[in-house]
């Protein structure tokens, strides 16, 4: 029985790529973790708090809709409410349902989670403005604290030399 030979072809063609237009979820996992540790809040809270940034004005019913797609709270809405994530925009009356907005807290944190994953600006870095940093900080939070670093570098050199367009 004779032994099958690999063979490798080597071709010396160069390959050209284009830049990707969009690539703002490949940096998603550090900003979101970054956002949960800053801000106390979990994933499935940021999640809902991200839907409904993109509803403007929504009813109790359609946060009830979105939240069967979400891991069982049942006490998500009033949480969201008390910690002030969400908050009162108009209220009941006989003729007129009563509706909320996302708060402003919560837009400062979102208008904060797109300006990072869109490279506007980087994640800080000092103790005091990321909890990461902190010297008590747990060892999950160290290691995030790494790719946070590693994040604004990229950052920086996609802002020094940007990608030509095609």
């Amino acid at each position: 029985m004779k032994k099958k030979v690999r063979r490798l072809f080597i071709y010396d063609q160069k390959v050209v790529r284009r830049p990707l237009q969009y690539d703002w979820l490949t940096e998603w996992a550090i900003v979101r973790r970054w956002a949960q540790v800053n801000y106390n809040i979990g994933l499935s809270d940021l999640e809902m708090l991200l839907f409904l940034h993109g509803n403007r004005l929504f009813t109790k019913t359609d946060f009830d809709e979105y939240k069967n797609f979400m891991t069982w709270d049942s006490q998500r809405f009033n949480r969201l409410l008390k910690e002030g994530w969400i908050s009162e925009w108009r209220q009941k009356t006989y003729n007129h349902g009563q509706m909320y907005e996302v708060s402003f807290k919560a837009k400062k944190m979102i208008t904060s989670i797109y300006k990072k994953l869109d490279g506007r600006e980087p994640i800080p870095t000092s103790k005091r403005r990321n909890k990461v940093f902190q010297e008590k900080a747990p060892f999950h939070q160290k290691t995030l604290a790494i790719a946070i670093v590693d994040f604004n570098r990229r950052i920086k050199e996609r802002k020094q030399r940007p990608s030509p367009e095609l």
